[in-house]
C-alpha cells in the first residue's frame, strides 16, 4: 500500500490543487492518506454525511449523485482518473454535498481533510490557489446550469462531446468517460433521447460512433449544427 502511494505523488503533482505545493507539505498529507478499493456500485460516501476527507481518484470512474426535491437522482458530475473530488467539503460546513458512488472497480486516495486545511492554514499562498480552483469549479457549475435549463438536448450533447474533444480546429476522436445512461443522466435527459440525439447527429455526417468511441470530423461544423437548434 505504501508503495502504491508514493506511486501516486506524481500524479497528485500534476492537479492545480497539488502542483505548487512544497515537498515538506505534500509528504506528511500523503503519509496520512489511505488507497481504498470499491467495487462497481459501492457508495464512498452519502450526500449530507459528516466530511472528514476528499479523495483523489488513481483508477476507475465515480458518479457524484445529488437527490432533486422530487426525490430523483441526478448525475452531477462524472469524476475520471487523476481528478480530485470533494475538497470543497473543507470550506462548506463539513458535509458532503453530493454522494459519490463507484460506476465501476475503482481505487481512491482518501486525503485527511484536518491535516489538509492544516497545511493551508500554514501557507497562505496555498490557501489562495485553493479559492482560485473553488472559484473555476462556480464559473463551471453555472455554466452547467445555464446548460440544463435553457438548452435544448441537441445543444446540451454537443457541448458535452465538445467539451471532450481533445481538439477543436480539426478531426477528433474520444471515449465517454461513462456509459450511455450514466452520460444522459449527466445531461438531465432520459436515455431514449440521448440515442435519438446521437443518431440524428450521426446521420447528419457530424459525428460517427463505435460503442463508447465517439470520432468528430469536423467540431466546428458539429457546433454549428447545435447552434441551429
Amino acid at each position: 500500500m505504501e508503495n502504491n502511494k508514493e506511486a501516486l505523488l506524481p500524479r497528485l503533482r500534476q492537479t492545480p490543487l497539488f502542483a505548487a505545493w512544497p515537498e515538506d507539505a505534500i509528504a506528511p498529507l500523503l503519509a496520512q492518506s489511505r488507497p481504498l478499493t470499491l467495487e462497481s456500485g459501492d457508495i464512498l460516501f452519502a450526500e449530507g454525511s459528516s466530511a472528514r476527507s476528499f479523495y483523489f481518484l488513481a483508477s476507475g470512474r465515480i458518479d457524484l449523485i445529488a437527490a432533486a426535491a422530487t426525490g430523483q437522482e441526478k448525475i452531477v458530475e462524472i469524476i475520471q482518473p487523476d481528478d480530485l473530488f470533494a475538497e470543497a467539503v473543507a470550506f462548506l460546513g463539513g458535509r458532503y454535498p453530493v454522494t459519490a458512488q463507484a460506476d465501476v472497480a475503482t481505487t481512491v486516495l482518501e486525503i485527511p481533510l484536518d491535516l489538509f486545511v492544516e497545511s493551508l492554514e500554514q501557507r497562505p499562498l496555498l490557501m489562495r490557489q485553493m479559492l482560485a480552483r473553488l472559484s473555476m469549479r462556480l464559473h463551471f457549475l453555472v455554466k452547467e446550469l445555464r446548460h440544463l435549463s435553457v438548452e435544448s438536448a441537441e445543444q446540451r450533447l454537443v457541448s458535452y462531446l465538445l467539451d471532450l474533444c481533445p481538439m477543436l480546429n480539426g478531426p477528433a476522436a474520444f471515449e465517454l468517460p461513462a456509459r450511455k445512461a450514466a452520460v444522459a443522466a449527466r445531461l438531465g435527459l432520459a436515455p431514449e433521447t440521448l440515442s435519438r440525439v446521437l443518431t440524428r447527429i450521426r446521420k447528419a455526417g457530424l459525428i460517427e460512433v463505435e460503442r463508447r468511441m465517439i470520432i468528430v470530423p469536423d467540431p466546428p461544423a458539429l457546433r454549428r449544427w447545435a447552434e441551429g437548434h
